[in-house]
């Protein structure tokens, strides 16, 4: 008898160490965990606005090749020197600049490289990226178009700034966090419920670069330093959201 009751009493003990086990690795924690998500809501808004463009700054690319690495290299450096020569005569000096790479490598001739059954080198090509910051917006017109009279191979793009999109990201900030209250206060009480303190933030936005359109005339470059060219811009969007999670009692 005594030793059917000490049966019973592993039995019962061994039942108990598996349901904790199982509770706390995920059983009852699953269940506990979703009744948890029922007693909160989570809410997205967002808010926008326009910021007048300050600035901008314009990445362009020049390719310059020679037989040798040395002619290569002072052929790119005169056509540089060429283009900023243009540009700053046209601008008034208004302008900062900044290198960001430059690169020289060999260019293999292919049709050699068949002819021999080796590689062969044909010349050597420097590729120059740099950037010019215009402090007057609106005459980014003429700086493109100057940029396309001295014969600069690629425009790779415009980025334009606001001074003020950082502060008005922020303010941005605060009205979204109100919109988003608001939504969670009517779906609280849609529920039946009381919204309670919010236990997650997340933000989101920012400044939306607006696309720039522009391109050589159709003609080709125009002789001078002022060639028309068409672009698109102004303003800015800038944009901030929120998604926040509001407990509910």
């Amino acid at each position: 008898m005594n030793g059917q009751r000490q049966c019973g009493r592993i039995l019962v003990g061994a039942f108990l160490l598996l349901w904790m086990a199982w509770s706390g690795s995920g059983g009852i924690g699953i269940a506990w965990a979703e009744a948890e998500s029922v007693r909160a809501v989570r809410v997205h808004a967002g808010a926008e606005e326009r910021a007048p463009i300050d600035r901008a700054v314009v990445d362009f690319i020049l390719i310059s090749e020679g037989k040798t690495p040395g002619e290569a290299e002072k052929k790119d450096e005169a056509r540089f020197a060429e283009v900023r020569k243009q540009v700053e005569v046209v601008l008034g000096g208004k302008g900062s600049w900044r290198t960001s790479e430059i690169g020289l490598m060999p260019v293999m001739s292919e049709e050699k490289a068949k002819r021999e059954g080796r590689e062969h080198v044909a010349a050597y090509r420097v590729t120059r990226s740099e950037a010019v910051e215009l402090a007057e917006f609106t005459r980014l017109p003429e700086l493109l178009g100057t940029l396309f009279a001295a014969g600069v191979d690629e425009v790779g793009g415009v980025e334009w700034i606001s001074d003020r999109a950082e502060s008005l990201y922020r303010k941005l900030l605060g009205k979204a966090m109100v919109k988003a209250r608001e939504k969670a206060e009517c779906l609280a009480k849609a529920a039946g419920a009381q919204l309670g303190p919010i236990i997650h933030i997340q933000e989101g936005g920012g400044p939306v670069q607006p696309v720039a359109r522009f391109q050589r005339t159709a003609m080709g470059v125009h002789q001078g330093a002022s060639a028309p060219v068409p672009i698109s811009g102004g303003e800015m969007k800038v944009r901030a959201s929120v998604q926040a999670i509001y407990r509910l009692w």
